[in-house]
């Protein structure tokens, strides 16, 4: 660890190693949430599909563009999905708008945590405030999600004996 007037001038191993695995798990995400969206049914849960794959993406440019800042190469990413496109959909439905939703809010929640793992992390300012802007977002979609289920009754609560 570098100092320069009393500043980090670069990131810890520690920063380094979790940035650079968020990226190969956000990579997976993406590639899920594209499969996802191929065979969710409801409109809205296909927005809130396509906002959470736009979050992870402007999340990897970020990260990405921090890594490289500090001299390290981001994983690759092995396919180019390009846009998810309603009219683009084809084919027999294989899983259910329920199971996607409740993938997707399990998906949600590890990059909500992840994030909040990152901004523990964080010493810099413009990190934490990177990382605190991606928390809302993530936080605010599974918001989105937890309503939209509940209005559908995918939500299930629990029962008693």
């Amino acid at each position: 660890m570098e100092l320069a007037n009393g500043n980090l001038t670069s990131l810890r191993y520690k920063e380094i190693f979790k940035i650079w695995t968020q990226i190969g798990a956000n990579n997976g995400y993406i590639a899920s949430n594209h499969a996802f969206f191929k065979h969710a049914v409801d409109k809205k849960l296909k927005a809130i599909i396509v906002d959470f794959v736009q979050c992870l993406k402007e999340e990897n440019k970020q990260l990405t563009a921090l890594l490289k800042e500090n001299g390290v190469l981001a994983p690759t990413t092995s396919i180019d999905y390009g846009k998810l496109k309603m009219k683009n959909i084809r084919g027999k439905k294989a899983i259910n708008d329920p199971e996607i939703s409740t993938i997707l809010s399990m998906n949600i929640a590890s990059s909500v945590i992840s994030v909040s793992q990152a901004l523990e992390m964080s010493v810099k300012k413009k990190h934490t405030a990177k990382y605190g802007e991606l928390h809302m977002r993530y936080a605010i979609l599974g918001a989105k999600l937890i309503r939209l289920s509940n209005d559908k009754g995918w939500l299930l609560a629990p029962t008693t004996i």
